[in-house]
């Protein structure tokens, strides 16, 4: 247990409930202030038959497809648990998971798998364009677009003594977009994408475990309470 009552702030598009459960559990203050929401996309699905495979590198990219509710017989390939548990909740198994769940990790493992069937990378509108490496034939479908916060990154931007969770680098940016920085601060990445993305930024990076979930970050930080 912690000797004071740290602050263990989410910024993702929605509040992991069970990762917030955890940080109280360990006693920890847990504040959510998103600094990105996702917008679902006024589009047309695109002729699925065409498509072996579908591909989806985030938990939003396949809510917002669940909410599409398109139908497919395509195999599914989905970059980590959490996106996995989404698409397969809502009908669409799931055939492929990268041994860690990074976009750069699936490009060197999916092409084996997907041998010469065309694929169909389901985004959204900041995504990066990793997937698109792959020597594979593969078509685009962005499904949602990405909008900052401003309100909640300027609010952020003030505090201090603060452990900040940052799950994109889209959440990076958003939060020095708005003169936030990483003095008297604790940062918690999830994925070495967003690592890189706050190193970049001139800041360090005191949590990042090995998997990528919001549990195994504030289980890293539970284990380095005593730093705090």
């Amino acid at each position: 247990m912690y000797k004071k009552k740290p602050v263990i702030i989410f910024t993702g598009s929605r509040l992991p409930k069970e990762a917030a459960e955890l940080a109280q559990q360990i006693g920890a203050q847990v504040k959510y202030f998103p600094l990105i929401e996702t917008v679902l996309r006024d589009t047309s699905a695109p002729d699925f038959s065409r498509y072996g495979w579908l591909i989806f590198t985030s938990r939003n990219s396949a809510e917002a497809f669940c909410k599409l509710r398109p139908k497919t017989s395509a195999k599914i390939a989905a970059v980590g648990d959490k996106t996995a548990e989404m698409l397969e909740a809502n009908g669409y198994p799931v055939d492929f998971i990268p041994t860690t769940f990074s976009a750069d990790v699936f490009v060197r493992e999916f092409p084996d798998i997907a041998g010469k069937e065309r694929c169909l990378f389901v985004r959204g509108a900041l995504a990066k364009d990793t997937i698109l490496s792959m020597p594979l034939e593969i078509d685009e479908w962005t499904v949602y677009d990405t909008v900052k916060k401003h309100s909640n990154a300027h609010a952020l931007a003030g505090m201090s003594d603060v452990t900040i969770i940052f799950a994109s680098p889209s959440a990076v940016a958003a939060y020095t977009e708005a003169g936030g920085n990483f003095k008297g601060i604790r940062t918690a990445a999830i994925g070495h994408i967003t690592e890189r993305a706050i190193v970049k930024a001139g800041g360090d990076v005191d949590f990042r475990p090995e998997t990528y979930t919001y549990l195994e970050i504030i289980q890293s930080i539970a284990k380095g309470s005593c730093s705090l």
